[in-house]
């Protein structure tokens, strides 16, 4: 056989995986969702003081290390956080809605909307102080190399939502924050 037909064959069958490959990752299912929850020995009015301003998330959940700016009112609906992180890209996370001291949900979208997150917060309130559920959910639209990602995003969000609200919590009971786990 001539080299060249061999190399047509190699380069032809890999063109084949390749695009096997993009065609898959376009026909799974681009939505997930993670749900995780925590019990903290504080009352539902402080958590939510925690949880309502913006500015304050930096300290329990990973944040970029540059370019970060705060916008919008101090806290409540509105009140978001802009970055521009060589690690994290560039995004933007806004609180959309609260209810006081029950809940709130927030949107993050990252590279101009190329993958959005919406999230929410709720807390019950326990003998020992509160419960709090953190539930994700996103969409990596038609990014065919997304697609092998969503189905594992319960399990990589849910780790890091879980070390975030083990953050969460020893910043609440006044534990030392000395970084997310």
């Amino acid at each position: 056989m001539h080299p060249y037909r061999i190399a047509g064959l190699v380069l032809g069958a890999l063109a084949l995986l390749t695009g096997g490959f993009l065609v898959v990752g376009i026909l799974l299912p681009s939505g997930w969702t993670a749900e995780r929850s925590v019990e903290i020995a504080a009352p539902p009015e402080q958590l939510f003081g925690l949880l309502t301003k913006a500015e304050r998330w930096g300290e329990w959940t990973p944040s970029p290390d540059s370019g970060v700016e705060l916008f919008g009112p101090s806290e409540g609906p509105g009140s978001g956080r802009r970055w521009d992180d060589p690690g994290y890209g560039q995004g933007e996370f806004v609180i959309v809605d609260t209810d006081p001291p029950r809940s709130l949900r927030y949107a993050v979208e990252v590279e101009g909307g190329s993958i959005r997150i919406q999230g929410s917060l709720r807390i019950e309130s326990t003998p020992g102080g509160s419960r709090v559920h953190w539930q994700e959910e996103g969409d990596f639209g038609w990014n065919p190399l997304l697609g092998y990602l969503a189905g594992r995003m319960d399990e990589l969000q849910g780790a890091q939502m879980e070390s975030s609200l083990s953050a969460l919590r020893r910043l609440a009971e006044g534990e030392p924050t000395s970084g997310l786990d």
